[in-house]
Formats: C-alpha cells, sequence, structure tokens
C-alpha cells in the first residue's frame, strides 16, 4: 500500500531546514581555520560586497558636506582623497559633528552587514546550504538592531561616568576643601578609571563578536551585552589567540585575491592589446586610475602604512596609492566617459576583494562563539532545535449563525380555576 506524501517534510526539505547534516567542529583553536573556507562563498561575499557599498557611499556624501562645511572646495576635497575622504582635520566642531554621523553610518551599515554574514554561515553549520539571502537580510534588519545598541549602550554609559567625573572635579576648586576631597577621592577615582578602561574593552569586544552573537541567537541587546561579558571575563585568552589566528587568515585571504585580481587586470589588459593600440590603450587605463586613491589616515600605524605600500607595489599597482595624471585623449567625451567608468569598476574591485575579508572575519567570528560558548556553558549552539517550516493554515469560514435567536419554549402553566363563589 502506497503511503501517503507528508506535505510538510516536503516543505521542510525544500526549505532546506533537514537537507543536511550539522558540521562536526573540534571546538578548539583549529576551527578557526575553517574560516578562509567558510568565507570564501560566493553568498557571504555578495552579502558583504552590498553591506561596504551602502557604507561607503553614505560615509563619502557625509564626509564631502563635512569638508565643504569646513571650507574646503569640492576639487580640493577630490585632488586629494577622490571618492572617500578622510576626517576633517582642523575643522570646526560642526563638521567634526558630522563627519562622525557618516562614521556612525558606516559603522551600523557593517554591522548589520556582520549579522547577514554569520546568519548565513550559522545556517550553513547547521547543515541549511540553500539559505537565502533574502531571509539572511531580513533577519538583520530585524534583529540586527541588538548588535547596534549594545555597544552604544556601553558607550553612553562610559559617556556617563566621565562626565560625573568633570562634575566631581568642579568641587576641587573650593578653597581648602577640595584637595582634601580630591585626596579622599583619589582611589575610588582610579577604581572608576580602571572600570573604564574595561568597558572600552567590552565595547571593541561587542563590536567584533556582537553581530555573530545576534546572528546566532537573535539576542536583544540585554543578552548580547550578557553574552559579550561573559566572553571576555571567562574565556578572555581563547578569545585574543583565536582573534589573532583569524586576522592572519583575513589578511591572507584579502593577500591572495588582491594578488590575483591584479593579475587579471593585467592579463586583460594584455589581451585587449593585441587588438586596441598601446598608446590608447594605456591613456585609457592611465585615466581611470587617476579616479582612484586609496588614502590611510594618519592614526594608522607607520607598520601597517609600510605593509599597505610594498603589498601595492608588489601586485604592481602603486596607482592605488599614488594615481597619475589625467591626460586628455583625442576623443574627447567618449573617452571621459570610458575613463570614469572604468575607475569606478576599479572601486568596485577593491570592494570585491575587501568583500572575501569582510566574509572570512564575519564567519570567522560566528566559529569562536561557537566555541567559546561550548567551552564556557558546554552547550553546541549547532544542535539547537530548528524551527520547522509549517504549512499556512486555511481558516473555515464559521458556520452561519440563524438571524433570529429561538427562545428555549417554556412549558404552559395552566391556569388554575379560581373557585366559585358560593
Amino acid at each position: 500500500m502506497i503511503k501517503p506524501i507528508d506535505n510538510k517534510a516536503v516543505l521542510n526539505i525544500i526549505a532546506g531546514t533537514k537537507g543536511g547534516a550539522v558540521t562536526n567542529l573540534h571546538f578548539n583553536y583549529k576551527d578557526v581555520f575553517r574560516a578562509g573556507r567558510l568565507g570564501f562563498s560566493a553568498k557571504k561575499m555578495w552579502v558583504t560586497f552590498l553591506g561596504m557599498l551602502i557604507a561607503f557611499i553614505g560615509y563619502a556624501i557625509v564626509s564631502y558636506l563635512a569638508l565643504i562645511t569646513a571650507g574646503w572646495e569640492i576639487g580640493e576635497v577630490w585632488e586629494v582623497f577622490r571618492i572617500v575622504p578622510m576626517y576633517p582635520d582642523g575643522a570646526p566642531w560642526y563638521s567634526w559633528v558630522i563627519w562622525v554621523i557618516g562614521v556612525l553610518w558606516e559603522i551600523c551599515v557593517l554591522l548589520l552587514t556582520g549579522v547577514a554574514v554569520s546568519k548565513v554561515t550559522y545556517e550553513q553549520l547547521k547543515g541549511d546550504e540553500f539559505y537565502e539571502i533574502k531571509e539572511a537580510i531580513k533577519f538583520a534588519l530585524k534583529s540586527g538592531r541588538s548588535s547596534i545598541l549594545a555597544p552604544f549602550v556601553l558607550i553612553l554609559f562610559i559617556i556617563a561616568l566621565i562626565v560625573m567625573g568633570l562634575i566631581l572635579a568642579l568641587i576641587t576648586w573650593i578653597p581648602y576643601l577640595g584637595p582634601l576631597f580630591l585626596a579622599l577621592m583619589a582611589i575610588p577615582a582610579f577604581i572608576v578609571a580602571l572600570f573604564i578602561l574595561y568597558l572600552v574593552i567590552v565595547t571593541v569586544v561587542c563590536l567584533i563578536i556582537g553581530p555573530s552573537i545576534v546572528g546566532e541567537t537573535g539576542n536583544d541587546t540585554f543578552d548580547t551585552l550578557f553574552e559579550s561579558f561573559s566572553v571576555i571575563n571567562d574565556q578572555s585568552w581563547r578569545l585574543i589567540i583565536y582573534e589573532f589566528l583569524l586576522a592572519l587568515v583575513v589578511c591572507a585571504g584579502i593577500g591572495i585575491l588582491g594578488y590575483f585580481s591584479a593579475k587579471a587586470i593585467f592579463l586583460a589588459q594584455d589581451v585587449i592589446g593585441i587588438i586596441v593600440p598601446a598608446a590608447k590603450l594605456d591613456n585609457l587605463l592611465g585615466n581611470a586610475a587617476y579616479y582612484v586613491k586609496i588614502t590611510l589616515p594618519p592614526i594608522c600605524p607607520d607598520a601597517w602604512h609600510n605593509l599597505l605600500i610594498g603589498f601595492v607595489e608588489w601586485i604592481g599597482m602603486p596607482n592605488l596609492l599614488l594615481p597619475p595624471e589625467y591626460l586628455p585623449t583625442v576623443e574627447s567625451w567618449a573617452g571621459a566617459i570610458s575613463s570614469f567608468v572604468l575607475g569606478i569598476i576599479y572601486y568596485l574591485i577593491v570592494l570585491f576583494v575587501l568583500s572575501l575579508g569582510g566574509a572570512i572575519f564575519w564567519a570567522g567570528n560566528t566559529l569562536i562563539f561557537t566555541v567559546l560558548v561550548n567551552k564556557k556553558d558546554d552547550k553546541n549552539l549547532l544542535e539547537m532545535k530548528e524551527e520547522t517550516f509549517e504549512e499556512p493554515k486555511v481558516e473555515e469560514k464559521p458556520a452561519e449563525e440563524k438571524t433570529e435567536v429561538e427562545k428555549p419554549t417554556q412549558p404552559k402553566k395552566k391556569k388554575e380555576k379560581k373557585p366559585e363563589q358560593e
């Protein structure tokens, strides 16, 4: 006898919720090296690319506005920074406020992107290889605000402690009493200062691993903060070692993809050069390189700056740091448009390379948080109960009610005969 098909089972298989096995982890440092393979995924790189593109466009617009309010000319900003300006050094306070808004926009978008990538990675580790990008973005927009509010709450608390310290410092202006108050409050002030440094460290940890916490658990702001404190308190050394290993994997991934991307550009140039005259092609590509410039902030350590310079020279693309001069072409309008379009493509290629680094970073932090939870709570997040796909219930129409409600009939009382009067 043929058994009837279970519609719920078919829908669950189509949805991918029961289509694969849970990934077996080592639950130690070895799992960090899986981040390179997990991050090298078209799905995760595409989500990261879109997030970085939206973040950088918003930041560029707001940064241009900040520099213009500081007295810069648009041409001057373009000549120094090109599309992505740095912070307005020596600008008035309102220009700094505008620039900070741009930075906050970039951070918020990147955190939401991290939640989406972590969600995709988490579902993949649980066996769902077909989890959709659309669902990950919906999840990030719905639950990702916890990854933004958690570090924001910590920053507000740090600011509140600093303001309270400044208010108490005013008491030291009182003659005689002020110095005595300062001496008495020295030890409490020292303890509060240490606590502020501790909160700064937790804030950094929350920014790094917060998107993965939300992506795996869907926690609210309070639970995200609790997990951040728990990780830094219970597994601090493992967190530091794992993040250091993840940084090596991220740098290796960006370096390898950047090298082959540069060689791919040179290969395409050589192939096109077989037909197109060399002078015309060099002029077109040189003008395209004019539009691209990567500028590091002055606060960037010299070691990182020298490392970037050495890398771009090694791959043969020093124009990313020192773009060539713009040379007019014979085909004035067509050449100008073509050079501008190719310059934008250069930027997209750079974002493509960076998207691999972002995908590896957030996929790696998803693995790190899974391992740390197993260490500190003896719990495997990959074996959590999954939500099954339920069929939409068809509501049955209620039966038509009678317009008139019949009252229960009561038995008629017999009329008692009155006694005849005598």
